[in-house]
């Protein structure tokens, strides 16, 4: 352990103590000026920008610079100056030293520049500073008698860790493991401006500078109308067709941070991701895609496709699951080769038939027998199937099946234990598809009182989001419905649009204006999630952007793609592209 006064020196000492308070130094009207200035330095051309003493005079400065060619991350470092000017010259300085060798000078082709300011010290006792809401917007300041770490908000996107998963790795990297060196320990949180600059090279013709929120730009509420909502569309279907290997099979999960797939899997969420490809062939009237989704279906049913006696059963892992069953079969029902598949869907539809109950009730696994929870999500699955079923053929026999568990779950849902959102979208569904054909006032009156309740208490007024880029996300911290999920606005959405299309049809302007701005709202946060360009994938390598862009992120904060991001979406998107007019994107 240091002396007090060893520790006075170290802390004194250049370079081994944490910043001064520092001050944000930049405007977003300095953009151009910006993106000239890091040209200028960083290629060592002269004059400097006419004016750039007074525009970068701000001081005290701390900032961060990440090197970067076609993605991938070449050096970075920290520099602190008396000013803008100054910290911006030293760090380039500092990073081009870090490069392999001067001739990559050259072939950056960006800079990530972090301004830090407004640091506030933090305790590991509270760990309310460390909350996901705050990654990618904040950064932390770590330091020791053994040295200083920084982490800016941008670096901790780009690795997709969190504030704690930093810590641990940091007090790992210097060893700090007993009680008396953590005491010494200085956390301190920061504020930060983000900028990224795009330099002119061989592949781009003059410089520019981005201010990013959250490594990414806003999605202004304004822009979503039905040629944005389209491209959402468009960009997701691109992102199923390139994830869909030559052999059928669909990427499950992928980490754009550390560029490889997960080795999880869920066969619901597989099979969805079937039918959001075949909807979507249909929307555009892709022949080639439609074929790709039958090529899905083979593999589908060649890996985890099962029969016990004139059962079909989807199965992974040991477990039988309703819900993996009824979307299987609603999958090979909505191609156009059905005919293709028939025994299959016959034989899960048996297994449906026997899982259900005359009560209305389902048992929800074959697998393991006995198991019935996950009561929220199986039933609904299975309830969409079967109505899809009944829009075919009407049969009564059918009808009184849905009716019968329309009336158990209607009752088992408003029971207050029972009451989740996640039972929504899917019984929405359901009753719609049934509604439409019998417009049944019990039907209407449920599918009203579910979505209702759902915009009550998971879609929070802008005025309660702490930051801008979560506005619209169906996610409210005082519920106990689990954490914020792409997947969840996803499917909402594709439940809100039947509520919408409902809504209008019966006349009921006040709900329908409701479930419209609420829908808006949705689809401005899944455009905030979605990859789109070279800003938002600044941290990835432009030989792996065609499996991301079009890809949509779990959170503002965690880059993971999960194929139900983007199948949930894409569906909900394909049904408002087909329920919406012109007018219903205007705010």
């Amino acid at each position: 352990m240091l002396t007090g006064l060893a520790i006075l020196l170290w802390w004194l000492a250049p370079g081994k103590r944490p910043a001064a308070e520092a001050v944000s130094p930049l405007e977003p009207g300095q953009a151009a000026v910006l993106a000239e200035l890091v040209q200028s330095l960083w290629q060592e051309s002269s004059p400097l920008p006419a004016g750039v003493q007074e525009k970068f005079a701000a001081g005290p400065v701390v900032v961060y610079a990440a090197a970067r060619r076609n993605g991938r991350r070449l050096a970075h470092g920290w520099a602190e100056g008396e000013s803008a000017l100054s910290a911006i010259t030293q760090v380039l300085d500092s990073v081009k030293a870090a490069l392999p060798d001067r001739r990559s000078v050259r072939v950056v082709d960006s800079m990530e520049l972090v301004f830090a300011h407004d640091f506030r010290e933090v305790s590991m006792r509270n760990k309310g500073w460390s909350s996901n809401i705050y990654r990618g917007i904040r950064g932390l300041e770590f330091s020791h008698e053994k040295g200083v770490e920084r982490f800016s908000p941008t670096y901790m996107l780009s690795t997709n860790r969190d504030f704690l998963r930093e810590v641990g790795i940091v007090r790992s990297q210097y060893r700090v493991k007993n009680k008396a060196s953590l005491q010494d320990i200085r956390y301190r949180r920061f504020e930060a401006d983000q900028w990224l600059v795009m330099l002119a090279g061989q592949d781009r013709q003059a410089s520019y500078a981005v201010r990013m929120e959250r490594g990414n730009q806003f999605v202004e509420p304004q822009s979503v109308d039905a040629s944005s909502t389209r491209t959402l569309a468009r960009l997701a279907t691109d992102w199923m067709s390139s994830n869909l290997h030559e052999d059928g099979r669909m990427t499950y999960k992928y980490w754009p941070s550390a560029r490889r797939e997960s080795t999880a899997n869920n066969m619901i969420r597989q099979w969805m991701a079937t039918i959001a490809m075949i909807r979507a062939a249909r929307f555009w009237q892709d022949e080639a895609l439609m074929a790709r989704a039958a090529d899905n279906i083979d593999y589908n049913l060649s890996q985890f496709y099962r029969q016990e006696e004139n059962y079909g059963l989807i199965e992974w892992q040991g477990k039988v699951k309703l819900g993996a069953v009824a979307l299987a079969a609603l999958a090979l029902a909505e191609h156009p080769q059905r005919q293709r598949w028939q025994a299959y869907e016959q034989a899960m539809q048996r297994t449906i038939e026997y899982l259900w109950q005359p009560n209305g009730a389902f048992q929800t696994f074959y697998k393991p027998a006995g198991r019935n929870d996950v009561q929220n999500f199986y039933p609904g699955e299975a309830l969409l199937y079967w109505a899809t079923l009944f829009e075919e053929s009407r049969d009564k026999a059918m009808q009184e099946r849905i009716m019968a568990s329309f009336r158990y779950y209607r009752d088992w849902h408003l029971k207050p234990s029972n009451r989740n959102p996640a039972f929504i979208p899917w019984h929405t569904q359901a009753y719609y598809k049934v509604w439409k054909i019998t417009e049944n006032a019990d039907l209407q009156a449920f599918i009203y009182q579910m979505n209702d309740w759902l915009l009550d208490e998971m879609q929070l007024p802008d005025s309660e989001s702490e930051y801008r880029d979560t506005r619209g996300r169906f996610y409210n911290p005082d519920r106990p419905y689990g954490p914020p999920h792409a997947s969840s606005t996803g499917v909402y959405l594709e439940g809100l649009i039947d509520a919408f299309e409902l809504a209008r049809a019966t006349g009921d302007e006040k709900r329908s204006e409701r479930y419209r701005q609420a829908i808006r709202r949705g689809l401005r946060s899944v455009m905030q999630l979605q990859f789109v360009d070279e800003v938002d994938m600044f941290y990835v390598p432009d030989a792996l952007r065609q499996r991301v862009r079009g890809g949509i992120r779990t959170t503002v904060y965690n880059n993971e793609i999960r194929c139900d991001n983007v199948q949930h979406n894409l569906m909900g998107t394909l049904k408002i592209l087909q329920g919406f007019d012109e007018a219903d994107y205007l705010e």
